[in-house]
């Protein structure tokens, strides 16, 4: 009996799957970032892409080479045919699992139908994390892939921890793929982050005003600043403003954004912005004194003050100028008013301009500093 049992278990692992098709961790390519540029010089490879991937030996205590990645650029039709041309120049194949950063070139954000069929390809492809971070580049994407920046600074690792989870400043807005297509699909617009290169280093401030999956109009750190304001997205931020004359600096810690919309007489938006923060720098004076209740409350309203001109004069950009919903009044109609919102949901590009927004602002100084 135990006979049997030995040959019935040894004929078993003839139908027991193993490991065939393994692949050794340095026989891939794993692509961190990826760009894409705009090919004005063939009419069949409209796109100029660039991957960059990090170098294994470079890798480690042990590691046997300096050059810590690799970037490679070719013509081709499609971001995924790239990696079919660059096949012949790398030993190994891609790997797209572990992207984490795109870059899309300024020329190509004028091309509304090909930046439609870059995401488009990102998003059908299972390969691609839905997560990977978008940002778009004043000027070409592969110059800020293959740029020459400081030994600590590379685009995998500065680009992708500095937009993921942003929180400690309000100067860009992060976006993902699927935040991005969210985006489109509620207002057909959304506002993504904006790198430059400047003293050899990645500059990630302001963003890009994207309508219908083309480029608008380019925004800066103060405006941007209002845009995160208004959605709920400023948690620490240092706000500078002149109060008699003397310059004060006011750290945000704490903000909540709140809205309600009305459909009455029109559409109407009301947002309600309260923040807490304390003084980081004010210089004394024996007749103006911060432990004055009466100064405090004077400072505070002058800090409303200067906020609110700053929050109304984005918002009159994105209405008259720019007729581009990227503070979520489509979004909230379509969620909390679906019927109204589907009535009006074609001719939202319309309506926007003509809603009625009013802006209140509630500013506190929780702390005043040590002296006295």
């Amino acid at each position: 009996m135990k006979k049997k049992i030995l040959i019935i278990l040894i004929f078993s692992l003839i139908f027991i799957s193993g490991c065939w098709d393994k692949v050794e961790i340095e026989q891939r390519i794993f692509v961190s970032d990826i760009g894409v540029d705009l090919n004005q010089k063939e009419e069949m490879n409209r796109f100029i892409v660039t991957y960059q991937y990090p170098n294994i030996n470079a890798i480690g205590k042990n590691a046997t080479e300096d050059k810590r990645s690799f970037v490679l650029s070719t013509p081709c039709s499609s971001i995924f045919q790239a990696s079919r041309e660059l096949s012949t120049r790398t030993p190994f194949p891609f790997y797209f699992k572990h992207v984490k950063v795109l870059i899309l070139g300024e020329e190509l954000l004028n091309e509304e139908n090909l930046v439609r069929e870059v995401i488009d390809e990102l998003n059908r492809d299972t390969k691609i994390n839905k997560k990977i971070q978008i940002l778009v580049a004043e000027g070409k994407a592969r110059d800020i892939i293959d740029a020459n920046v400081t030994r600590e600074q590379t685009v995998d690792g500065v680009i992708y921890t500095t937009v993921k989870d942003n929180k400690t400043s309000s100067r860009f807005t992060s976006q993902t793929l699927t935040g991005l297509i969210s985006d489109f699909d509620y207002s057909g617009a959304t506002i993504t982050p904006r790198i430059t290169i400047k003293d050899n280093r990645y500059i990630i401030s302001g963003g890009c005003i994207m309508k219908n999956y083309k480029r608008v109009a380019w925004i800066d750190e103060k405006e941007n600043r209002a845009i995160s304001l208004l959605k709920n997205k400023t948690q620490n931020e240092t706000i500078d403003i002149v109060y008699k004359e003397d310059l004060i600096s006011y750290t945000v810690t704490g903000t909540k954004s709140s809205k309600k919309i009305r459909v009455e007489d029109g559409i109407k938006a009301d947002f309600s912005i309260r923040m807490e923060g304390y003084l980081q720098g004010y210089i004394m004076d024996q007749n103006k004194t911060v432990f004055d209740n009466e100064v405090l409350k004077e400072m505070e309203e002058a800090i409303e003050q200067s906020v609110k001109k700053e929050v109304n004069r984005t918002i009159n950009k994105l209405q008259k100028t720019h007729k581009a919903d990227i503070i979520g009044i489509g979004e909230h109609l379509s969620k909390f008013q679906p019927r109204t919102w589907k009535k009006i949901k074609d001719n939202w590009e319309e309506i926007f301009p003509n809603i009625d927004i009013n802006v209140t602002i509630d500013v506190k100084i929780r702390r005043t500093g040590l002296t006295k």
